[in-house]
């Protein structure tokens, strides 16, 4: 009974670092998040899907943007469209007078009748996201735009965090994880920041990550036991994925590897696989078809848009420099604060990086113990990564080589599956594994604890996006209580009492878990769910 306990308090903490990422990121904080809303209102508004060249902002939105303080990369890519802009270090200069009339000013902003001058880049977006939040966005219409705002985060981080949880569960026991590390593979999942980063904003990644979890659980399943009865919710979460973003394409190549694969082993009939076929064609069919009547390609991506093809994309791969990229990108998929880009200890993150590289060496050394379906995972993996580095050539030529990056927030897609072969690895290494599992947890949890009190909360308090030393956070904190709180609700979309009643709890599950988890863990290997624990001397 006490594991089950544990998975629902695994499950808290998750929900409870999803409200309080959403509450208290600032307006218009996440990744492109003013164009990714203004999909979602352009939606209601108009009920027809927008056409990229054609969509504007809504106005809200870009009236908005003269109110709101905005990172200082955001600033610089606005300012000449918009010289109102403010940014986070001029806006902590303003007084609190100035501040709050601002804050009115956006208060007063509306849905309007006719659309901005700023054009919509995100008007490509598969559409699935944006119409589950668009009925929701509806109803609030009369509410203040930063309060609407609000809503859809904590709809979107809340919903995101209940379907990984069960998605990333589902993906341990079909991969045969044994407790207690499928509770810790589901704890560090929701001990990661750039899993918040990615999904507590108005955007589309707050379901596809979660899609992304289910696509490799119930494509596993389908391994294991390959039907119909299997292989149709397979297909249909691929389905779900390709309606929610085009990177999807690259699982369905994935997908359709283990299909070929398993008509090759004649382990399904070809009309099994036909009926997957017609089901996505159906179900995702009808959008890349219209990617391709309006823009001439499958995809739809702004690259593509701009003319970018697999010519010049594969022209930019031998000018990228890749070491620096692919640790930028590793790293990121770790760590990156917000629209805000700001640093963290590269020691700390590269220390994460070679606890997981390890235990997924572990993982690989007990080769013989894997099964087809911890293979399949594997190349997905492998397949989506080289899809990442391609977005990176696109993104290098479409830019003329001033960023040789992709978005960092794309790997989280790859976090479930990830974290559970490294458990997977830690679980079949006896003491070592123990050993690593052990470190891992405690570092991604410090690596929270500080994200929440000397990161983000100093940041959106005043205290710039230099790093902070443990030496000052007392002080800082001590010091100007009083005035970084008053700084706090003034930035973020939540009182700052509201925001620190939810560090405390988050420190206080975070605390709790890793102590009974770390108590749980065996001294010696664990047998995977479902394998027999009769040796084989006593069959003799």
């Amino acid at each position: 009974m006490l594991l089950p306990r544990i998975r629902a308090g695994v499950l808290l903490f998750g929900i409870v670092n999803a409200a309080l990422y959403s509450a208290l990121l600032p307006l218009w904080e996440g990744f492109d998040e003013p164009f990714h809303y203004g999909y979602v209102e352009t939606l209601w508004r108009t009920h027809h899907l927008p056409i990229l060249g054609h969509a504007m902002a809504p106005r809200d939105v870009f009236e908005s943007l003269r109110l709101a303080p905005m990172s200082e990369v955001v600033y610089r890519r606005l300012r000449g469209g918009i010289p109102e802009a403010t940014s986070y270090t001029a806006w902590f200069l303003l007084s609190e007078t100035e501040k709050k009339d601002r804050l009115l000013d956006l208060d007063l902003l509306r849905p309007a009748g006719s659309d901005s001058i700023g054009p919509n880049y995100e008007a490509q977006q598969a559409p699935l996201a944006y119409i589950v939040l668009a009925p929701l966005d509806r109803l609030l219409s009369g509410l203040p735009l930063p309060r609407r705002v609000l809503l859809l985060r904590l709809f979107a981080a809340i919903s995101s965090t209940v379907l990984l949880f069960f998605g990333a569960a589902t993906l341990c026991r079909e991969l045969n994880l044994a407790e207690p590390f499928t509770t810790l593979v589901l704890f560090t999942i929701f001990s990661s920041e750039m899993l918040y980063a990615t999904t507590a904003h108005v955007a589309n990644d707050w379901l596809a990550v979660p899609i992304a979890a289910w696509v490799f659980a119930t494509w596993a399943a389908f391994l294991k036991k390959p039907k119909l009865g299997t292989i149709l919710p397979a297909t249909a979460w691929l389905a779900a994925g390709l309606g929610t973003k085009a990177y999807f394409l690259a699982f369905a190549l994935w997908a359709a590897g283990i299909v070929g694969w398993t008509l090759w082993r004649r382990r399904i009939r070809l009309k099994t696989a036909l009926a997957s076929a017609i089901l996505v064609l159906v179900l995702a069919g009808p959008w890349y078809a219209r990617n391709m009547i309006l823009y001439r390609n499958v995809s739809g991506t702004l690259q593509e848009f701009n003319g970018i093809g697999i010519e010049q994309t594969l022209a930019a791969a031998v000018r990228i420099p890749w070491p620096a990229v692919t640790g930028f990108l590793a790293r990121g998929s770790i760590w990156t604060g917000n629209g805000s880009f700001t640093s963290y200890s590269i020691t700390t993150l590269n220390i994460m990086l070679a606890l997981l590289a390890l235990a997924i060496a572990a993982w690989v050394r007990h080769r013989r113990a894997m099964q087809p379906a911890e293979k399949a995972v594997f190349a997905g993996i492998v397949l989506f990564s080289a899809g990442i580095a391609y977005a990176c050539c696109a993104g290098f030529a479409d830019s003329h080589g001033e960023f040789p990056s992709t978005g960092p927030w794309y790997s989280q897609s790859l976090l479930a599956p990830v974290m559970v072969l490294a458990y997977l690895g830690m679980s079949r290494s006896n003491r070592i594994g123990r050993m690593l599992a052990i470190c891992t947890l405690a570092l991604w949890n410090w690596v929270l604890f500080v994200t929440w009190t000397i990161k983000l909360f100093p940041m959106y308090s005043g205290g710039g996006t230099a790093p902070m030393r443990l030496g000052d956070v007392w002080r800082w904190y001590a010091q100007g209580a009083h005035r970084h709180a008053a700084d706090l609700s003034l930035t973020a979309l939540a009182q700052a009492p509201v925001l620190y009643a939810g560090l405390l709890a988050s420190v206080a599950l975070s605390l709790l878990l890793s102590v009974v988890l770390s108590s749980l863990l065996p001294e010696g290997p664990q047998l995977m769910q479902g394998e027999n624990p009769i040796s084989h001397d006593e069959v003799r």
